[in-house]
């Protein structure tokens, strides 16, 4: 491990009573919003850590959320897409989308376009004025876990649970190419448009990096954790990679993919069961959530 990064718990947040599933940034600095299996959305202050603001409340445990100006979209297990506005706090739009269980929701403002992934192997296009389903693209007949959109191209790719990576044209909403991207379920894609490279990770505990100019061949394979990996992010202050796995760790590698730092239980007195869910708040602040119900807010520097 390289010894040029800091990593410093600084606090948790707890209220949860079932796992978290699901974070992500609010609008404002320093705030962000948990969700998963006690179907309850909340928001929280880094600056008050010890009191989480309930928002919303849904039937069914809550796997995806997306901000998509001032509302919050919440994907639930059962496929329901409930639209809040952060504002109000009050909910504006309900809708059913086929196909059990909301897997990944992600809006693109390059694209002026919100898709969803189900449970199912379908994606979901939806707009993002009206919050309407435009269109139902099937993918595969297992789960879509991950989407990522290309910011560059009219483009996105859809990680499968069938072990493929799916690209997706979306101006014309249908399937062009297809590679076998893992050995098990591939879990987690992000597209770096700097590199014109596709990153994915995967319930084989690898991650994979892809060469989109050469027909997505593979550039280096890199045996990540011990067990599946769930979400990968990107710092594009500090150039490293995030992610985090069912092995209850979350790990931090350079843009190339080189290891920096294992956060774990023993080392940083990190999460005690699975790590599902991580999202960067800023340049120096990540935050993760568990199976353990906890979620824990890092301070990550270079040094």
């Amino acid at each position: 491990m390289l010894n040029n990064i800091e990593v410093k718990k600084l606090t948790e947040f707890t209220g949860h009573q079932n796992p978290i599933y699901s974070l992500i940034a609010a609008p404002e600095p320093g705030r962000f919003f948990s969700a998963g299996g006690d179907k309850i959305v909340v928001e929280w202050n880094i600056e008050d850590p010890s009191t989480g603001i309930p928002i919303a409340k849904t039937l069914f445990t809550i796997y995806s959320m997306c901000i998509c100006g001032n509302y919050l979209l919440a994907g639930t297990s059962e496929g329901a897409v409930h639209v809040i506005d952060l504002a109000t706090k009050n909910e504006i739009k309900y809708f059913q989308i086929p196909g059990e269980g909301v897997f990944d929701i992600q809006y693109s403002t390059e694209h002026q376009l919100i898709v969803a992934s189900t449970a199912k192997g379908s994606l979901i296009f939806i707009d993002p004025k009206e919050f309407k389903i435009l269109e139902t693209l099937q993918l595969s007949n297992e789960k879509i876990r991950s989407v990522a959109f290309n910011t560059t191209r009219p483009y996105l790719y859809a990680a499968c649970a069938d072990t493929k990576v799916y690209v997706v044209d979306i101006n014309k909403k249908e399937k062009i190419y297809e590679f076998e991207a893992h050995t098990w379920s591939c879990n987690a894609v992000y597209y770096n448009s700097e590199k014109d490279e596709l990153i994915t990770a995967s319930k084989d505990a690898h991650t994979r990096l892809w060469d989109i100019k050469k027909e997505f061949e593979m550039i280096k394979n890199i045996p990540a954790h011990n067990y599946a990996i769930y979400q990968m992010r990107f710092n594009p202050s500090l150039r490293i990679y995030a992610t985090a796995a069912r092995d209850k760790t979350i790990k931090l590698w350079d843009e190339n993919f080189e290891i920096l730092t294992r956060i774990n239980k023993e080392d940083f007195n990190g999460h005690l069961n699975s790590v599902n869910s991580i999202v960067w708040l800023d340049d120096n602040h990540l935050v993760s959530g568990s199976d353990d119900r906890k979620i824990i807010l890092w301070e990550v520097k270079l040094i």
